[in-house]
């Protein structure tokens, strides 16, 4: 009985959705890594073109998460989450149907939609509607476990590639939708118990309108979107030039590709930390370890040798540092605005950083190819301490009186 009481309340769902943010972020945003090589062989296309349905998925995002923000505040967010997960199945079922870059493309914008009203900000959204206080342990879990999607799905989608071609693959993938995940999110409570209070004199408790006066809620909210924008902007795009950094470096390939794969280890660890101690420090202050550690580590790899030990340092601080920052998007918004209103405030938070996430796999090939690794790194680190900065402003405004 004591054992049992330590669980969260709603904790099968919990784990239901937890389950259904791998299955989601997998057979999405993973897949086109393992799809890429049989779209090229059956199909001509391009990794550009492959990877661009991921652009896609991110801009479409952006374009509709204020309307779903709204929504989510206003409705829950059980049936957005169902209709989401019914889009997702139709889109993976298009995908599968493709016969070109037009077709192809064009499905992703479908896949987007779904993504946005199932995964991104949404999942959030339900466990503080769900959690209330417990809110901030809950979703770094949740993202502890969402971060183990490529390790599922990329095998999986290789495994079911390989046996049976791309096209059943990502039927499977679609029927999963409707199997599982559809199945889960039905059984999201339709009344959230943390609504706001009812009547003109109810008083609604501070975790609900949050910790920023109203005077101070743009400002702040354009320093929070800087500060993850710019932090994001590397986030999203070096890590997918990595192997290529640590080559250039003077490592080889084989050497590239195991140190590369020490990054979603130190991630998972560094989210395993906020877990459990994040708690007894403020979101913001947490923030700020990540800020300051992400462009040490870029400067330390720019002028460091190519040396396996330096690679090793860089990929397990600069990985670090994304897991904490990657924490701190989900949950600083709700330390510093509250529940009252948290899903139109993501909403608003998705529209620049979905922008910039979707600029940046681009914006990092083209700065390597002219300006080379070593300068790309130094950029980075620029870009961080601009994120720094505004984190540290923010931090300051937060506190004073």
């Amino acid at each position: 009985m004591l054992a049992s009481s330590r669980l969260p309340e709603h904790w099968p769902l919990l784990c239901g959705l937890a389950l259904t943010r791998i299955i989601g972020w997998g057979s999405t945003y993973y897949a086109p890594s393992v799809l890429v090589a049989y779209l090229d062989r059956d199909l001509g296309m391009s990794g550009e073109i492959v990877f661009g349905g991921i652009t896609i998925l991110l801009v479409t995002g952006a374009v509709v998460a204020p309307m779903v923000g709204r929504h989510l505040d206003r409705r829950g967010t059980r049936r957005a989450m169902c209709v989401g997960a019914i889009i997702c199945a139709l889109g993976l079922a298009l995908l599968a149907a493709a016969q070109g870059p037009i077709s192809y493309l064009a499905t992703w914008f479908v896949i987007g939609i779904g993504h946005s009203l199932t995964l991104a900000n949404v999942g959030n959204v339900t466990v503080a509607q769900l959690m209330g206080e417990r809110t901030r342990r809950v979703i770094g879990v949740m993202m502890l476990v969402t971060g183990l999607a490529s390790s599922v799905f990329w095998p999986l989608s290789a495994a079911l590639c390989a046996a049976y071609g791309w096209r059943v693959a990502l039927l499977i993938f679609a029927a999963i939708q409707i199997v599982i995940v559809l199945p889960i999110h039905l059984a999201i409570p339709v009344t959230t118990p943390h609504e706001p209070a009812a009547g003109p004199t109810a008083a609604a408790p501070p975790a609900d309108e949050g910790r920023v006066p109203a005077q101070e809620r743009r400002p702040i909210f354009w320093l929070l979107a800087f500060a993850f924008s710019a932090s994001g902007l590397v986030s999203w795009g070096l890590p997918l030039h990595l192997i290529g950094l640590l080559e250039n470096s003077g490592l080889t390939s084989a050497t590239a590709v195991t140190i590369a794969s020490l990054g979603g280890l130190a991630t998972l660890v560094a989210r395993l930390v906020d877990v459990l101690a994040g708690e007894r420090f403020a979101v913001e202050r947490v923030a700020l370890v990540g800020l300051v550690l992400g462009p040490l580590s870029c400067l330390y790899m720019a002028l460091a040798s190519g040396a396996a030990l330096s690679a090793i340092v860089f990929v397990a601080a600069f990985n670090a540092a994304m897991g904490v920052i990657a924490v701190a998007r989900a949950t600083l918004p709700l330390s510093l605005f509250g529940r009252r209103g948290f899903a139109t405030m993501l909403g608003r938070l998705t529209v620049p950083q979905n922008l910039t996430f979707a600029a940046a796999p681009l914006l990092f090939a083209v700065m390597i190819e002219r300006f080379g690794s070593s300068a790309t790194l130094m950029i980075s680190a620029v870009i961080q301490t601009g994120a720094l900065v505004a984190m540290l402003i923010l931090v300051r405004r937060v506190s004073s009186p």
